[in-house]
């Protein structure tokens, strides 16, 4: 085997340690495997085909993003967010040309992400239980974990959209193997201790539907092993202070703030409910195009949300940098006709999903369809879908669904 046919997949292993070691990495990572991937398909003579839907719907996409320069409140914000866009489609056609043509290979990857996830996790427990990690990193926040992150309280994220897919890899090859199940426990116990409570929800909701749906296990078996991550998730409520603070105590005292406890005053009052106000009023200014791109740090200072919090003389903070969530930023930010899109993208790419599924039963394919479809459950807090972090992780994934439905 050359060398160079497997620089690629090395590259694509790579990922999480290059997201761990920051932005610049991974996204020198994203435009080396395009430059491959146009040099090979030269070299090869292949044309380079842009005829499957979903790619087509990320260049339509790119397309209104270019056109919504134009009624962007801050040009200069959006500007490169939106010209390089263009990159997504072309890291998923990549993705797709590599895996394609050293399909014999593709374990590497897996493998990598196995061990890179499994040296996290383990780091993890020790900053849990040591207070500190193998680094010397302590977390800015003692209630949460952040890992090799440092002062970054993602590490969840990264969990839950790398570690799954490579264990699922390893499920399909060994599906009897007790190992890789107790692998499954070290890691939804540590994605609790992290305490990043959206991202444990989203964890816990694909780990449930993964178990769920995993073919060719008795339902006794499935069974004990929900009894076993029910009883895990309850001991840790109860048992560790942190973990009770942020999914007991905290919920409890928004909810004594709320004269009719109903659930939109629940959510206004949440730490990203002003976000989400602001991100309507914006919305409300910016009907059919948005704001622009990256411009919610701005477009937020020129709404009010007062009228929410009339009964409240607390302060409320609208602004940040984003809304904290996937449909809110979206709508704020590129108006109805970009969510629609996104909308319509989004459910075709469900629908590719599903069908794949039941005709496949592949279990990498349905570990990374349930972590697309957890990045968008409605009002769940997220990053922002448009920095390098979020998007480089959310785009690996569809690569991966991309080839797999295609395959």
């Amino acid at each position: 085997m050359k060398i160079e046919k497997l620089v690629p997949l090395w590259l694509v292993g790579f990922y999480p340690l290059a997201l761990i070691l920051g932005t610049f990495i991974s996204e020198f990572i994203n435009i080396l495997l395009i430059l491959l991937f146009i040099y090979f398909s030269i070299k090869n003579k292949k044309s380079i085909k842009f005829n499957d839907p979903i790619i087509i719907f990320l260049i339509f996409l790119w397309i209104y993003l270019l056109i919504n320069l134009f009624f962007s409140i801050d040009t200069q914000l959006s500007f490169n967010r939106s010209i390089f866009f263009i990159k997504y489609p072309l890291l998923i056609m990549a993705i797709y040309y590599f895996l394609t043509h050293n399909s014999e290979n593709i374990k590497i990857i897996f493998k990598i992400w196995l061990i890179i996830l499994t040296i996290t996790i383990i780091d993890l427990y020790l900053q849990f239980f040591l207070g500190q990690n193998i680094l010397g990193f302590k977390s800015p926040w003692d209630a949460r974990l952040s890992g090799f992150f440092n002062e970054e309280l993602k590490v969840a994220h990264l969990l839950i959209s790398f570690f799954l897919p490579a264990l699922a890899f390893y499920l399909s090859k060994y599906p009897k193997k007790i190992s890789l199940y107790f692998l499954f426990i070290v890691y939804f116990i540590i994605l609790i201790l992290t305490n990043e409570r959206a991202n444990i929800i989203r964890g816990s909701l694909i780990i449930f539907f993964f178990l769920l749906l995993l073919p060719y296990v008795k339902a006794k078996f499935k069974i004990l092993i929900f009894s076993i991550f029910i009883g895990i998730f309850a001991g840790s409520i109860f048992f560790v202070d942190t973990v009770n603070q942020r999914f007991v105590k905290e919920i409890q005292n928004m909810s004594k703030s709320i004269e009719e406890r109903k659930l939109f005053k629940f959510i206004i009052y949440s730490n990203y409910g002003p976000h989400y106000l602001t991100s309507i009023e914006i919305f409300k200014k910016y009907k059919f195009f948005g704001s622009g791109i990256k411009t919610f740090r701005k477009a937020c200072n020129e709404v009010s949300i007062d009228k929410y919090y009339q009964k409240d003389k607390t302060i409320r903070i609208g602004c940040s940098t984003h809304p904290h969530q996937y449909y809110f930023e979206l709508l704020s930010e590129l108006g109805i006709i970009g969510f629609v899109i996104f909308i319509l993208f989004f459910f075709y790419v469900l629908y590719r999903v599903i069908n794949s599924y039941i005709e496949s039963k592949n279990l990498v394919l349905l570990s990374v369809s349930l972590f697309f479809a957890t990045q968008l459950i409605p009002l769940l807090p997220t990053g922002s879908f448009f920095t390098s972090f979020g998007a480089t992780i959310f785009f690996i994934n569809l690569s991966l669904i991309f080839y797999y439905t295609k395959k």
